[in-house]
């Protein structure tokens, strides 16, 4: 095999593990396997306790499946070689976690895969987690011997000193500092060579599979199961696990290759948080007990199948979001959702098509029905939780009503009772192509656009500098900002640090923050049209909405009307949410400026994601991107002409439908083979 297929196999396992760890993984119901398997399925021998899990159950049909897909197209295109053996060479991105955490690339574990292969994240008895990867390696154990010779060799180099441990089994321990301090209420390990507070290597090989982790107890109990039909207390044995794959799983065609995920968020993210506690001096909102407290536990799991080239479609994928109305909540009169949950209601509709306002050629258009009213009044208790003093919320509204400094508005009377239960996202973006070139539009329908009007004209006027452009027989309020300017007493408020215990002292710390930091869109334009309320992040995009279209709706683009038939096909009746991207216009701007060495400066969603899939980096201190303060690691120089690869982008869309077991998704990414999409065509 060469090179470059070897890369893009790579690319393809990255994106996998970051899919992954990124709070992703998979389950239950029986997998498809390629032979009998040297072991039973994954999901029956992992523990109850494991968070996030990702199985592929024939690694070498899916890559089959894969290599024929537009995804595939694109990676193995001769016109990406140098680009990726660029990454392959440099190769040791965050992009890749098991090469930092295990020891093995994802590369290198496909190469020895002759059957399953899975990864854990499991909680182990102390509250911490353990990351763990088995492989079925059968017809393939004459590759094992060599890789283990290769981790044994990493870990060395990396100073690490042999733990003891059964003889079929190696391990290390890592001379790495452990964490400043565990999380409230955690006990501390003992510190000693094997303490799990530091990183470990355990590697445990049988007869026709390999098990590698981060924690020797973890690897040991899961090497002990391979031998045995399962263990009872196993992930399979998960209530959430069951539904969510005989939900998933109920239409998958007998003949697909599938990646199959679960993850307990929740759980999942608690155990993160002690595994990994806050740096001493930023220990901050625990957001996760803020959530329990709220009501969000309801949702307890999600779950789902990924798989390509299956009845003409691309790429497919079914998901459920698991908050039963039965699960440990009353169901007689009762709402499964208490507290702030009672803002997940999503009613199912109909008629759930672009409205004839979208632009035809606009990049992506997404709907939500939500019930915007009773969000609204769920919101008074995850506020106060948050900020950490009751009332909060009350005294905020009250003052945007009763402050005679303050837009006078009754935020509920006179705006959000006026509202109707749909939410419309639209996007696109502008040429030049460049940092700020993409543009986004929100719109809420309207029961009564004139009073909304006077609101919003109210509100707006009270925003500073604001200016008004007429168009089409519509006011457009445009907020005037200077980026990037702090105002002057801004750190001067609350007299110094406050302590994150003391509730005042948070207010004060986020209204400087608030201060502090650049607006998401600094040039907000609003209007009400259409019988709707427009929020645009720049001015021209709100114009070309309301000046009327200047070609067809987006509903009647042949690769819309091509997306949503699929979709009704797979998922007939009333949903909740319906969206439609055109890949290729979504993908460029992010492929442009990754091209152009200016990745880090992307304000986009795919310029970001891209970026933290390929760099892994992160906002500097948690703000918003800061272009001098993030540099682009990754060369793409060598990236060819995007009119050269567009081809390998589509359509795609998805679709939810509300359930009494909570939320069902299906996706689908149309591909015509090769051919350029129709009404894609794009200026340079």
């Amino acid at each position: 095999m060469s090179v470059h297929r070897e890369c893009g196999r790579s690319v393809v396992g990255r994106v996998f593990a970051a899919f992954v760890l990124g709070l992703l993984a998979v389950g239950g119901v029986a997998p498809r396997r390629c032979d009998a398997g040297s072991f039973p399925p994954s999901e029956r021998i992992l523990p109850a306790t494991t968070r996030v899990w990702a199985s592929i159950a024939d690694p070498q049909t899916l890559r089959k499946r894969f290599e024929k897909s537009a995804l595939g197209g694109f990676v193995y295109d001769p016109l990406m070689s140098t680009f990726l053996d660029g990454l392959r060479q440099q190769g040791k991105t965050s992009a890749d976690p098991l090469r930092g955490s295990l020891e093995i690339t994802l590369e290198e574990a496909d190469k020895i895969a002759g059957g399953e292969m899975a990864i854990g994240v499991i909680e182990r008895p102390d509250g911490l987690l353990a990351t763990v990867a088995i492989i079925d390696t059968t017809g393939r154990q004459d590759a094992v011997k060599e890789l283990l010779e290769a981790m044994v060799a990493r870990a060395v180099a990396k100073g690490g000193k042999p733990l003891a441990s059964p003889a079929t089994m190696k391990a290390f321990v890592f001379p790495e500092a452990a964490p400043a301090r565990l999380a409230t209420g955690s006990t501390p390990a003992p510190a000693t060579a094997a303490a799990p507070r530091q990183r470990q290597l355990a590697i445990a090989l049988a007869p026709a599979a390999i098990v590698v982790g981060d924690r020797l107890d973890a690897v040991a109990e899961l090497a002990a199961g391979l031998g045995t039909a399962g263990r009872p207390d196993s992930l399979q044995s998960l209530p959430a696990f069951a539904k969510v794959m005989q939900r998933c799983g109920a239409d998958v065609p007998a003949t697909a290759a599938t990646v199959r995920w679960f993850v307990e968020p929740l759980a999942y993210l608690a155990a993160d948080r002690r595994t990994f506690p806050p740096k001493k001096g930023k220990k901050g909102l625990d957001y996760i007990a803020i959530l329990r407290r709220q009501g969000f536990d309801a949702v307890n799991g999600a779950g789902g199948y990924l798989f390509y080239g299956e009845g003409g479609v691309d790429l497919r994928h079914n998901t459920l979001i698991h908050a039963p109305a039965e699960a440990s909540r009353p169901t007689t009169g009762v709402d499964r959702f208490q507290k702030a949950a009672r803002m997940l209601h999503f009613p199912n509709a109909a008629d759930m098509k672009p409205a004839p306002w979208v632009p035809g050629d606009a990049a992506s258009w997404a709907a939500l029905q939500w019930d915007i009213i009773n969000a609204f009044d769920a919101l008074p208790p995850l506020v106060d939780d948050v900020v950490g003093e009751a009332g909060v919320f009350d005294d905020v509204i009250a003052s945007l009503k009763e402050d005679p400094d303050g837009p006078q508005i009754d935020v509920r009377g006179d705006l959000i009772k006026h509202l109707g239960s749909r939410c419309v996202v639209a996007s696109d973006h502008v040429v030049p192509l460049g940092p700020d070139c993409e543009r986004m539009l929100i719109a809420i329908p309207t029961n009564n656009p004139e009073a909304v009007a006077k609101v919003l004209a109210k509100g707006m006027a009270s925003e500073g500098e604001v200016r008004t452009v007429e168009v089409g027989g519509h006011t457009i309020w445009e907020t005037v900002k200077k980026v990037g300017v702090v105002p002057n007493n801004a750190r001067e408020e609350g007299n110094g640090a406050d302590n994150d215990d003391d509730a005042s002292g948070r207010r004060r710390a986020g209204q400087r923050e608030r201060k502090e930091q650049e607006p998401v869109w600094p040039n907000l334009s609003v209007a009400v049209a259409h019988g709707h309320i427009f929020l645009a992040s720049h001015r021209d995009f709100l114009e070309r909405v309301l000046a009327g279209p200047g070609s067809e709706s987006l509903a009647a683009n042949p690769g819309c009307e091509e997306v949503v038939a699929e979709l009704q096909r797979l998922l007939p009746g009333d949903v909740a949410v319906s969206t439609y991207s055109c890949t290729e216009r979504m993908i460029r701007p992010a492929y442009e400026l990754l091209r152009a060495g200016r990745l880090a400066e992307s304000k986009g969603l795919a310029g970001t994601m891209l970026r933290r899939l390929l760099e892994g980096s992160r906002e500097p201190d948690g703000k918003q991107n800061a272009a001098a303060e993030i540099t682009q690691k990754i060369d793409g120089s060598s990236l060819p002409e995007f009119d050269q690869v567009s081809r390998y982008f589509g359509s795609s869309g998805l679709s939810m439908q509300s359930t009494p077991d909570g939320w069902y998704f299906v996706g689908v990414g149309l591909w015509d083979g090769g051919q350029q999409p129709a009404g894609t065509q794009d200026a340079k």
